[in-house]
């Protein structure tokens, strides 16, 4: 895998192409030429959803990972949204891809449950970034107290 994600940039992408799947349900376009783009375009959306998701989860220690989790959820709910839509069958593509109501079921929920999860990683991010704000009443004692070399002179 490359060294470098460009997590804003792939997100606003993804965000790009939920929303043009979204407006593509709404259209009366023929399920007979559009089925198959839109199923792939979902899984696609789905498994990189997901890539991403697992990058942020896994590299603690990456410089901005609480703004990109934030940005994370906000596609993730793009996402179970349209998946929503999708479920709610309304629109002849909609239609077309009943068949595969549960699959889209099972992924509209394992979304909204990594929405849980990165909305408690922001919490005990925001918690921690608190806790670094505060000295302790040791260490507040240890950078006051007096150098040895100055009691000596």
């Amino acid at each position: 895998m490359r060294n470098k994600i460009h997590y804003e940039d792939d997100l606003f992408f993804l965000n790009l192409q939920m929303k043009g799947v979204a407006e593509g349900l709404k259209l009366a376009i023929d399920a007979d030429y559009f089925q198959d783009k839109i199923l792939a375009d979902l899984r696609f959306l789905d498994a990189t959803l997901n890539k991403i998701y697992s990058t942020l989860k896994d590299n603690v220690n990456l410089i901005h990972r609480a703004e990109y989790l934030y940005q994370l959820v906000k596609s993730e709910g793009i996402f179970v949204e349209v998946m929503g839509n999708v479920l709610a069958a309304v629109g002849e593509v909609a239609q077309a891809l009943e068949s595969y109501k549960a699959e889209f079921t099972e992924r509209r929920a394992s979304h909204e449950a990594d929405i849980q999860e990165i909305r408690v990683f922001l919490k005990l991010a925001s918690q921690d970034e608190e806790r670094e704000d505060v000295i302790t009443l040791e260490e507040l004692a240890l950078l006051t107290r007096p150098d040895e070399d100055e009691e000596k002179s």
